[in-house]
């Protein structure tokens, strides 16, 4: 049965008058986007003003695409920028807090299925993919699975998709309306072309190459340049540098990444559950804010950290957002990352077990065939 009609294919930017012309939209109004969020002091201007452009693009039909090598990059430089932030003390800290840390990040993980699997039932849309669409992490490697299980992959991507921006959206609004945050991007190394921008530059490249020799470990183009970085500068081996410049051209590739997904085939496939699919995004959301709370009032860290912690979105934007808010960025990666394992490890049979237990005849996201 037709699910979501085929939509072009990614990983290149096509050569022609319109492409050219949305690629100076993008680079000039995503600028702009930014200046205007960033006058407006809204934590993570740099990657919601790119998203917001780019979706708009998408959506419009345009022939931009990210290509995989700018945005595995981009994902190594956020990977550096968390490492610059983590101590050797973490790891004492991880085990004091680790009945907190597994708990929690279970939570997160059962309300998501909760979602996913509510949101099955009550739409036409098929619950193991509703499921996958809700579990949290890093959205390219929850979509890449669901492709190898045989899944309709397009249905995930839309759903994670949607939450994702859902949550750049709303958790930069909130951080700067409750909490006293500001729009300035960190500046790790100082000057423009501080030395320890080479070793910054040398190990976000390991992130292309990470996501190809490495495709079976989550999130690779992150995690593998954040390690590293982590193990050099603890040991004073490099002295990490993320000029603001270095930030500015990472963020707009990875927000401009998740808007370009979007396409007009797809959203004209998915309009009759995109709002019951931004509705229970906000649903989960919200009660992941709730047990944030709850998380901070037990291990005594600020409430932005607590919510941050727990919120389902993906490891590197939530990093940018933490960081650009003042939050604990340590205490959140921790909780971040294991949930990340814990949904690569869980998440496919929960998922799996979850659908068999309410197993019913799949609907068609789309208008049958032959209309």
């Amino acid at each position: 049965m037709t699910r979501f009609p085929k939509s072009a294919p990614g990983g290149s930017v096509l050569a022609d008058g319109r492409t050219l012309r949305d690629l100076a939209v993008l680079l000039g109004g995503g600028g702009l986007a930014v200046l205007g969020l960033a006058l407006a002091q809204v934590p993570a201007a740099l990657l919601v003003g790119p998203v917001l452009v780019a979706t708009w693009l998408g959506v419009r039909g345009t022939g931009l695409r990210i290509p995989a090598g700018p945005h595995e990059a981009a994902q190594g430089v956020a990977g550096c920028m968390i490492a610059h932030y983590l101590t050797p003390e973490i790891a004492l800290r991880i085990v004091d807090l680790w009945p907190f840390v597994l708990v929690f990040a279970a939570m997160t993980l059962a309300l998501a299925c909760l979602a996913g699997l509510l949101l099955g039932r009550l739409t036409q849309v098929e619950e193991e993919e509703a499921i996958w669409g809700f579990l949290p992490g890093m959205a390219g490697a929850v979509i890449a699975m669901s492709n190898e299980r045989g899944l309709d992959s397009r249905v995930v991507a839309f759903i994670q998709l949607v939450r994702l921006i859902a949550v750049i959206v709303v958790m930069s609004v909130v951080s700067r309306l409750m909490f006293d945050t500001t729009a300035v991007p960190p500046q790790a190394g100082g000057a423009a072309f501080h030395p320890g921008v080479l070793p910054t530059l040398a190990l976000a490249a390991t992130g292309p190459l990470a996501a190809r020799c490495l495709s079976f470990l989550p999130a690779a183009a992150t995690l593998v340049p954040l390690l590293l970085a982590a193990l050099l500068q603890g040991g004073g081996w490099v002295d990490l540098a993320l000029p603001g410049w270095l930030l500015f051209c990472a963020y707009f590739v990875l927000g401009a990444h998740v808007g370009l997904r979007f396409s007009p085939r797809i959203i004209r496939g998915a309009m009759a559950v995109f709002w019951p699919v931004i509705l229970f995004s906000l649903g989960l959301m919200g009660l992941c804010g709730v047990s944030g709370m709850i998380l901070a009032w037990l291990v005594g860290v600020d409430l932005l950290t607590g919510i941050l912690a727990t919120v389902p979105g993906s490891i590197e934007t939530i990093a940018i957002i933490a960081v650009n808010a003042k939050a604990d960025l340590s205490f959140i990666m921790t909780m971040q990352v294991i949930r990340l394992f814990a949904v690569v490890l869980a998440g496919p049979p929960i998922a799996r077990a979850l659908s068999r237990m309410v197993r019913r005849r799949p609907l068609a996201l789309v208008a049958p065939p032959g209309e």
